[in-house]
């Protein structure tokens, strides 16, 4: 038993050493993974092109605007390409209060007449 003990005894320095360099390998190789996954995840989430279709909709529908309250492609095709419905929109008359000063403004005035606030 006095043989086994110091027999321990004497490797066990190098057994805890080659020990912690193995885990500190495996945990260096586990962050790793990680850091290569987030970084693939990444890029595949910003790829402009439709083979990531699925996930990029699930990347931004939990990190941005919902499917369903994004334009659709349709609608935005449609009001690009229809100048007639933009400038009948631009023309009619409207009557608003300011922002600011809740002064009525029309679709005539630049600015606000009572307090100068440049409109859109």
């Amino acid at each position: 038993m006095l043989l086994w003990h110091s027999l321990l005894a004497s490797l066990s320095p190098a057994l805890l050493t080659w020990l912690d360099v193995g885990m500190g390998s495996i945990v260096l190789l586990i962050a790793g993974g990680f850091l290569a996954g987030m970084f693939m995840f990444v890029r595949i989430a910003s790829d402009d092109s439709d083979k990531y279709k699925d996930l990029k909709e699930m990347v931004e529908t939990i990190f941005g605007t919902p499917a369903h309250l994004r334009p659709s492609a349709d609608d935005a095709d449609k009001n690009r390409h229809d100048p007639d419905k933009l400038r009948a929109a631009a023309a009619l008359p409207f009557s608003e209060p300011c922002p600011a000063c809740s002064e009525t403004v029309t679709e005539q005035d630049a600015a606000c007449p009572s307090c100068g606030l440049q409109l859109l």
